[in-house]
């Protein structure tokens, strides 16, 4: 078990920073067009996928994980909902050219090969096209170990600033760059009560399950300090810029 067949088998669905809270109020702020072509990129167990469909987005769903992806699907027919799900690598999305309006990522990016990323985000994205991103940043100094061990337990493959990250954009070809949230810390988010939560609860009584808990706790408490998150919006340019 790795730490993504945990949040799966937990029926984790906001597993990042602000949590669910975070996601609605930051959707609320974008305003984005109605009736939308949305994909979101690493849908988990499709919590989000469904309060985008809910307000009339048309959306199409992808994540890697099938465990997710099945707690995800169950969950849009729980809510009579219309969404596409797609089993598909954030590095290789298997849509034509230009084909959404938005593509919204939450705490994916960072699992990836970035550019690969980075480069399939703006490729689907019609001209003008508008991408938001929220990932886990570095805010403090980055070492090896430290580097090492977040990938080793967490599986992350890139930890980079925010400047950073604006500079991996304007390379991958977006412009019209913009943060709309920047924290140099992870701060803390309610638990929200999720009435679709698929939870296998003989996990709680796994012993693999709680050492995990106990070095997600040893981790937090020696390198939280040095981590925070940034939302990103970034567009694809018209034809004619």
């Amino acid at each position: 078990m790795d730490y993504h067949d945990l949040l799966a088998g937990l029926g984790e669905g906001s597993a990042h920073p602000g949590g669910f809270e975070a996601t609605v109020q930051l959707l609320e702020s974008l305003s984005l067009p109605p009736r939308s072509q949305v994909l979101e990129v690493g849908c988990g167990t499709g919590r989000t996928a469904c309060h985008l469909a809910r307000h009339g987005y048309r959306v199409t769903a992808v994540d890697l994980h099938r465990g997710m992806l099945e707690k995800a699907v169950r969950r849009a027919r729980r809510e009579r909902l219309d969404i596409r799900f797609i089993q598909a690598d954030a590095t290789a999305l298997p849509f034509p050219d230009g084909r959404f309006d938005v593509v919204f990522v939450e705490s994916v990016t960072i699992f990836t090969r970035w550019r690969a990323a980075l480069s399939e985000y703006k490729r689907v994205l019609k001209p003008g096209g508008l991408l938001i991103d929220r990932e886990m940043i570095l805010s403090g100094q980055k070492t090896e170990i430290m580097s090492r061990k977040l990938k080793q337990f967490y599986g992350i493959r890139t930890l980079a600033s925010i400047t950073r990250w604006k500079r991996r954009l304007r390379q991958s070809g977006f412009t019209a760059i913009t943060v709309h949230e920047h924290s140099r810390s992870m701060g803390r988010w309610s638990v929200d009560h999720d009435p679709y939560r698929e939870m296998d609860m003989t996990l709680l009584e796994d012993e693999q399950v709680q050492r995990m808990g106990g070095m997600n706790d040893r981790l937090l408490a020696k390198y939280g300090n040095r981590l925070g998150y940034a939302v990103i919006e970034a567009k694809v340019p018209l034809k004619d810029e």
